[in-house]
């Protein structure tokens, strides 16, 4: 059935206002309010377009809830509306919970919805290469172009991305058709790395669209892991990062980049230490890596909240293309603009993650960040080193409420041992993959994570596996190999917040919701 674009959109507009999950599924695929754009005859806005962002500004709010009748009539009022828009919204809406819908169809509708917006992109740049290259010569008419690319390629883009109806009793030609795009192209079902092989062995990567986290008590290296993560992500595999930090300013985030990529002890960084010759290096390494996928700082400890990342993340795609990993540093210390009422940290944090996890949706991109462990996960872990046994995580380890472990997909423990010189990686939440807890080493001289030999970990772990009040049963020491123990005095600290760890979980999010400029009576 070959539909126009106005019918496409009335009847996904049917399906996201009917389904909860559809909203969801639709955001997924990267589809926004500018896929809703259909004006009909005589009309000067998109009525679809208003609907949209009525829908979707509610079930963001709301925490998933459906836009009824009921909540339409009382947006409308609530903005006053004129008596002429308001028919014509509500015609419109009519039209839509009259339209006969199969869920079966959404998937189907929304790749039509995408192939549209496509050819939209195609006829606007062809539209526009001629004014350019007439008024503004060569180099600009080449940017239309390639922003047109871009924006035509990311709606492309279906990676990441699910196929939502099947039936597995007749999906033997669908298995076969991914299975053999798998095998004859990993490279485009592959997340990106980390670096740590012994998750990344274990895992597809960090992909599309989902919430890795890092759980750590204060100075337990957190940061480091974040960077050496994104690090890894932009020099060995090539990605665009956006590296979001609301602790440190910006001259000790460089400092800790540069102490990383060049080997030069951080220490000497800080204190202007360092010789010409190193800084020739540093010089021609920063500059030669120009050419390469960008990797973007931005600090920000006035406004550290979604709505920020979202602006920036918006003003890259328009400059220097989506970034392809978010790294926020970290979401202890994040917040939401205009909160209402008396809100404890820990409500707004919780707030701050359902818009991260709409935010990586939406761009379908990965975002790693980190998280405090609680007081009374610290007070056990210290327990447990006491009797020199390793600590056990579970999901209740993280500060604030649960919201972070309920919409992350991988959530990864860090248990240091300052004095050894060595920090344990735990797996607390992994949807799709598992590891056993393992040992890497923290060097705070370059502020880098280093892989220890299939023996050091061992020996590490055979250390702690005695039973209580035992004795060791290995003289052994990470310390014995000469490396630079995680506790020395280079190493930053982060900030210790104060957590309420008892209070009950809220992701409803009370604001107020959008209505678009031209149905408000002025």
């Amino acid at each position: 059935m070959n539909l126009s674009k106005l019918e496409l959109e009335l009847k996904i507009l049917a399906q996201v206002s009917r389904n909860s999950k559809n909203m969801d599924k639709l955001l997924s695929r990267q589809i926004t309010k500018e896929h809703f754009d259909s004006i009909e005859d005589g009309e000067k806005h998109s009525y679809t377009n208003a609907l949209f962002k009525l829908i979707h500004n509610y079930w963001s709010a709301s925490g998933g809830s459906l836009f009824t009748t009921f909540v339409l009539e009382s947006k409308l009022n609530e903005k006053k509306v004129s008596e002429k828009v308001r028919a014509k919204i509500f015609s419109v809406w009519t039209e839509i919970q009259d339209l006969d819908i199969d869920e079966n169809d959404f998937f189907e509708l929304t790749s039509q919805l995408k192939e549209a917006r496509c050819h939209q992109l195609l006829s606007g740049m062809l539209s526009d290469i001629n004014e350019k290259y007439n008024d503004s010569g060569l180099d600009s008419t080449v940017k239309v172009i390639q922003d047109s690319l871009e924006a035509i390629q990311q709606e492309k883009n279906e990676i990441g991305a699910d196929r939502h109806n099947f039936d597995v009793n007749e999906s033997s030609d669908y298995f076969k058709s991914e299975f053999d795009k798998r095998v004859n192209h990993p490279e485009l079902f592959r997340g990106i790395e980390c670096g740590v092989s012994n998750i990344d062995t274990k895992t597809f990567g960090w992909l599309p669209g989902q919430i890795i986290v890092f759980l750590a008590p204060s100075s337990g290296g957190k940061s480091v892991m974040l960077l050496n993560s994104a690090m890894h992500a932009n020099k060995n595999c090539g990605k665009k990062v956006l590296y979001m930090s609301f602790e440190m300013n910006s001259w000790l985030c460089l400092l800790r980049h540069i102490s990383l990529s060049f080997e030069i002890p951080y220490s000497q960084l800080k204190d202007n230490n360092i010789s010409p010759d190193e800084l020739r290096v540093i010089l021609d390494g920063l500059n030669s890596s120009k050419e390469g996928p960008y990797f973007e700082y931005d600090v920000n400890m006035e406004d550290p909240t979604p709505e920020y990342i979202d602006s920036r993340i918006r003003d890259l795609i328009a400059t220097k293309g989506k970034p392809d990993l978010l790294v926020v540093d970290y979401i202890g210390n994040m917040t939401i603009r205009n909160p209402t009422g008396i809100t404890k940290d820990w409500e707004l944090q919780s707030k701050a993650i359902s818009q991260l996890f709409i935010m990586a949706k939406r761009y379908n991109i990965p975002i790693i960040t980190a998280q405090q462990i609680n007081r009374e996960t610290i007070r056990d872990s210290r327990k447990q080193k006491e009797a020199n046994k390793f600590m056990s995580y579970d999901q209740a380890a993280a500060s604030g409420g649960q919201n972070l472990m309920h919409l992350c997909t991988y959530a990864i423990a860090m248990e240091p041992n300052r004095e050894e010189g060595y920090c344990v990686l735990h797996p607390v939440k992994m949807r799709d993959a598992w590891f056993h807890p393992f040992p890497i080493r923290m060097n705070p001289d370059y502020n880098k994570v280093e892989e220890l030999s299939l023996q050091e970990q061992e020996q590490i772990m055979s250390m702690h596996a005695i039973s209580k009040g035992g004795t060791v049963t290995t003289t052994s020491s990470i310390k014995d190999s000469g490396k630079t123990p995680i506790g020395s005095k280079n190493q930053d600290k982060e900030s210790q917040i104060e957590e309420d760890d008892d209070e009950p979980v809220n992701i409803f999010v009370d604001e107020e919701i959008d209505v678009p400029d031209w149905v408000i009576i002025k």
